[in-house]
């Protein structure tokens, strides 16, 4: 095998992030009286993608992240409701999701038997560890580590001198980030200096300045990458 360390991205990565999305978002707004359908999930989901992309460059804080992204939804849908009592309503719906990406858990029990893998997601604490708690995935992972804790989000150089830091014996020539986002976990591969795989099942065209080492449309096909 031709890495030790496997830095894995959770969301659309691990979990099937659109479908725990719109899972908790129905959850809370059903519970709080409000209506759900299709296009206002649409609305959320682009709206929350906006922020979190605004968090990557540093534009905005995630206290900030949390209840603006709900105050957007109330503007552009015209829903009432207290948008720092529905972020609290979504957090813990969100938590309550797990459902992962075809093929994950297999792929992390098999990669668990030839490296140490390690999570590294921008995610919440409080719903990501909870999530990974339920997903059955922890017993083989050695670590996880959230932006939210460490005080720095990927890509941050900051965050991955964090986690190569705290990692025992780190080799950068033997770690390989895998995720699905060029501005998240490549771009952070790229500055860090390790080598990256992007997740890419939709075949979507690479218009960014970053180059990832490895494409792969399945988490399967990584082992017939890195095994070269």
């Amino acid at each position: 095998m031709k890495y030790d360390i496997l830095l894995l991205d959770a969301d659309d990565t691990l979990f099937d992030f659109a479908k725990c999305e719109r899972a908790a978002l129905q959850n809370t707004l059903c519970e709080a009286g409000l209506p759900f359908s299709q296009a206002i999930y649409e609305t959320y989901s682009a709206i929350n993608l906006s922020f979190w992309k605004m968090l990557e460059r540093g534009e905005i804080d995630r206290d900030a992240l949390r209840v603006k992204r709900f105050e957007a939804l109330m503007v552009q849908t015209g829903l009432q409701y207290d948008a720092d009592a529905i972020n609290k309503r979504y957090t813990e719906a969100l938590a309550n999701q797990s459902i992962l990406i075809d093929g994950a858990h297999e792929f992390v029990k098999t990669a668990a038997r030839v490296c140490r893998l390690y999570i590294v997601t921008n995610g919440m604490a409080y719903s990501q560890e909870k999530r990974f708690a339920a997903s059955g995935l922890l017993p083989y992972i050695t670590d996880v580590f959230i932006s939210e804790k460490i005080g720095a989000a990927k890509p941050d150089k900051a965050f991955f001198d964090y986690v190569f830091s705290a990692i025992p014996a780190f080799d950068p020539g033997k770690a390989l980030i895998i995720g699905d986002s060029l501005s998240s976990d490549i771009a952070g591969g790229v500055n860090a200096g390790i080598d990256t795989c992007w997740f890419n099942p939709s075949c979507a065209v690479n218009s960014t300045p970053w180059q990832p080492v490895y494409q792969v449309r399945t988490l399967q096909e990584v082992f017939i990458k890195i095994g070269e």
